[in-house]
This record gives structure tokens, C-alpha cells and sequence, in this order.
């Protein structure tokens, strides 16, 4: 793939990669655009239901503004210019950084998951601050290599998992920080939403099928293996197949687990063992995710104790243990659509016992609720004792990430941390594909010291022309 993208140009061209200024607008007099200090502008890589709707929510609160789009389907494009008739569409994410770039302050990638490491590393590299969609990449090596160039280069990064910025996100995290649920031992956490059975599909995808008009399909696979197109990758399939996403620990695990490992300040696992589905084969349905899965991580705290987080999918959440103290015809986590997917957690600690929802740790309550009552005394008087005990709530996900660009902070989900939740999906990835085997990981090396097979599913192998430029 030849590219007319060329780095070093583009940053002479807008200053060095890293080297983020926001002025005020007297400094660009004649531009007639407001600078980021007033309204940051946004390009958009992936334009499909996830892009727009970041995009509608972002503008529908006023806190920025859209000058252009990318996408390799046109009728995304079109649906997008619908939306925003001044936007400037282009079918090459690459040819809108040129021709555009010195338009936008930020970059939002939304496109399927093989694809967010490339475009985002790019983004960084040219100085614009960007907004990843979760998972924050589909392998673990492109995850750390994203953590790492987030320290590097001096731009404003934010992983989009929305539930971060809640108000009950921000409530779970003081109560464990602060202790009052004791010493967390044990989470569980779970979702009943299932992706295609992609396993099923897999004879398909033999048969030769016509391109949608339009849609550039060479592109859309884009740095992952070749595959012909098939209506079982796209639209919004591509979750549940190796090459394209991180099944359903990717679709979810950002949501579910972020709650914890914000709170606990949670770094990698050491230990991850997976049960799936019976009948998936690792060989035959190498490019299918298991329909179900049980994943148990172990993680070796400082205090020299172990904490363990299980993940349950697809039929795994009949086997969710259902707390001895929660109340008889009450119901763990809640319902995503109602009377359908479910999802939520169980926080184990020494003092008390917690369930909480699907994003931001929705609806946390100490159960039984004659605890979460005893638990209220219990703040109350810390809250005397110490008046700035609660955390303040800044405002949605997007509001937190303008502000960053604006005041010149960090978001308050940077790559740095947030990559770490991402690193578990990621791993859980890797492990429903080796299942019965409990895998030994190194965060330091990057590597599975007991499985090779584990090991090669680490970093991705990228097609000529697409390799990530660390």
C-alpha cells in the first residue's frame, strides 16, 4: 500500500509531533475559526453507528465542532454529511490528515478494532489529540505501544468508555479508595449480550460475495490478514472474529472491569485461565471467538495477597455465584434493554459485599440494603471528619476530554491507565483461545511464559505497508 501520508512533511508543516499549542484567537487573526481554547475542532476516523453517535453527542452538547470525516464506506460518508453539511468527507483517513489537518485539534477513531492502533499512533504523531474508542486496540503489544506514546508525544489521549465519567463511577471509586468496603478479594462481572455466532458462519465464508458499491474493502481490512468480503464481517459483526475485534471481553470488558481497576488502581494480571464453550475448536474455528466464555484473572498485590476478577459471557451468567446476602427476587446488575441483556458486577470485600451495572458501575449498592444503610452512617461521618471525601463529578466523557485540550491536563482516562483495562480485554482475547490452560503472563516482557502458542497471538502480523510506526 503506497501512502501519500507523509509524516515528517505534515509536521513540518504544523509544527512538531508532540508540541501542542492552543492559542487565543487574536494569535490567528483572519482565520476565522475559533481556537481550541474557545472550540475544539474535531476530525473523525470511522463514521459508522459508533462514530455518528459520537459525533451527534459531541455537538448536540456544544462541545465541538466537526470539520472533517473519513470512512471507507460511502455511505457513511453520506449519512455524516447529512448531519453535518459543511463537514469535509474523504475515503482515506490519510489524505484528511494532508489536505485537512491543519483544519482539526483532535482526532475521534471509531472504527472496528484492527484498525485503532494505526490510526490513533498516526493521529499522536502529528500533534492532534485523539479520542479512542474502547477496546483501546485489539492486541496486547498494540496496547502497550499506544500506553507508551502517550507519555512520548504531548497531545491530550482519552479511551471511550463513557461510563468513566459518571457520577457512580466516581461514588465506587471513593468507597473502595477510602476503604469501606474492606479489602477487596473477589469481583465478578458479566454480560449476556452475545455477538454473532461467528463459529457457525466460518463454511460461509467460502462463498463469493459482491462488495457493496463503494465500499473499499482492501482498505477496510486494512492492516489485518486477507479475507474476500463477507456480509458475516460487516456491519457491525466484526466483533466477534480474531482478525477484526476482541469478542465479547472487548465489546464489554472496558465497561464492566474499568469500575475496579480505577479504583484498586489495578495493573496487568499474572494469571489467566479461560473456559469455553464446549465443541469450539482452536483450529477449526481459529478466526471464530467462542460464543460463551470464564475467564479468571489473578493478580499479585503489593500486600503480597492475590485478588482474583472472573469474566462471565453467553452461558457462563447462569453461573454467576449469586450472593448468600442479596435478597430473595432481587436482581444482579441490570438490564441493558429491558427484559434483555444483562450486565453488571459483584465486589467482594472484607467489610461488605457490592453489585453495581454495566457502565460507570451503575446503580453501586451494598447489598443487603440494610448494609448500604450502615454504610451511609459510615460516610457520613467520614464526610464530616473530612469535607473533600467524595470526588467531583467534572462532567460527560466528552465535556472531560475538551477540557483537557483546553486547560492543557490530562483527561482523566488517559492511554496510560486506560490502557490497562484494555490490556485485560486484550489478554482475555488471547486466552478463550487457549482454553483449560492457565496461562503465566510478564507484563515486563510482554509475554506468556508457558504458552509459545499464547505468545504468537501477542503482537499482530500486519500486512506489507500497514505496520505500526513506533
Amino acid at each position: 500500500m503506497k501512502s501519500g501520508f507523509k509524516r515528517r512533511t505534515f509536521l513540518r508543516s504544523v509544527g512538531a509531533a508532540g508540541v501542542f499549542s492552543i492559542l487565543p484567537r487574536r494569535l490567528i487573526a483572519g482565520s476565522g475559526e475559533a481556537p481550541p481554547s474557545e472550540t475544539v475542532r474535531f476530525a473523525a476516523v470511522g463514521v459508522g453507528g459508533q462514530g455518528r453517535a459520537d459525533l451527534k453527542g459531541l455537538t448536540d452538547a456544544k462541545l465541538g465542532q466537526v470539520v472533517a470525516v473519513a470512512d471507507v464506506d460511502p455511505r457513511c460518508l453520506a449519512e455524516t454529511k447529512k448531519m453535518f453539511p459543511s463537514v469535509l468527507t474523504f475515503a482515506d483517513y490519510r489524505e484528511m490528515y494532508d489536505k485537512a489537518g491543519k483544519s482539526f485539534d483532535a482526532v475521534l477513531v471509531a472504527t472496528p478494532d484492527h484498525w485503532h492502533a494505526l490510526l490513533t499512533l498516526d493521529a499522536m504523531q502529528i500533534g492532534k489529540h485523539v479520542y479512542t474508542e474502547k477496546p483501546l486496540a485489539r492486541t496486547v503489544w498494540e496496547v502497550n505501544q499506544l500506553m507508551k506514546a502517550a507519555r512520548r508525544y504531548n497531545v491530550v489521549t482519552h479511551m471511550g468508555n463513557q461510563g468513566h465519567s459518571f457520577a457512580s463511577h466516581r461514588t465506587f471509586t471513593s468507597w473502595v479508595r477510602k476503604g469501606l468496603l474492606g479489602e477487596i478479594r473477589e469481583v465478578h462481572t458479566w454480560t449476556t449480550m452475545r455477538l454473532l455466532d461467528s463459529a457457525s458462519k466460518i463454511p460461509e465464508l467460502a462463498k463469493q460475495e459482491r462488495v457493496p458499491e463503494g465500499l473499499d474493502w482492501d482498505r477496510w481490512i486494512g492492516p489485518a490478514e486477507y479475507y474476500p468480503y463477507s456480509p458475516y464481517f460487516t456491519p457491525n459483526r466484526w466483533r466477534a472474529w480474531t482478525p477484526f475485534g476482541t469478542g465479547t471481553p472487548g465489546d464489554w470488558g472496558c465497561h464492566l472491569l474499568d469500575p475496579i481497576y480505577d479504583a484498586l488502581n489495578l495493573r496487568s494480571p499474572q494469571r489467566i485461565m479461560a473456559e469455553v464453550t464446549p465443541g469450539w475448536d482452536p483450529v477449526r474455528d481459529r478466526l471464530a471467538f467462542p460464543n460463551a466464555a470464564r475467564i479468571r484473572y489473578e493478580y499479585d498485590l503489593a500486600n503480597g495477597k492475590t485478588m482474583t476478577i472472573v469474566w462471565h459471557d453467553g452461558e457462563f451468567c447462569n453461573e454467576v455465584p449469586r450472593p448468600s446476602m442479596l435478597e430473595e427476587g432481587r436482581e444482579l446488575g441490570n438490564r441493558i434493554v429491558p427484559k434483555q441483556w444483562n450486565a453488571g458486577a459483584v465486589v467482594y470485600g472484607s467489610k461488605y459485599t457490592l453489585k453495581y451495572g454495566s457502565h460507570g458501575a451503575d446503580g453501586c449498592r451494598v447489598i443487603p440494603e440494610s448494609d448500604m444503610r450502615t454504610m451511609i452512617r459510615d460516610i457520613k461521618a467520614e464526610e464530616k471528619a473530612k469535607p473533600n471525601f467524595w470526588m467531583t463529578q467534572i462532567g460527560s466523557h466528552f465535556e472531560d476530554f475538551t477540557t483537557a485540550i483546553k486547560i492543557g491536563r490530562k483527561s482523566n482516562n488517559p492511554f496510560e491507565t486506560a490502557g490497562y483495562v484494555a490490556e485485560n480485554a486484550a489478554l482475555g482475547a488471547i486466552a478463550v483461545r487457549h482454553p483449560n490452560v492457565r496461562l503465566e503472563w510478564d507484563c515486563e516482557a510482554l509475554r506468556f511464559t508457558n504458552c509459545e502458542a499464547a505468545n504468537a497471538m501477542v503482537a499482530p502480523a500486519y500486512r506489507k505497508g500497514y505496520a505500526l510506526n513506533v
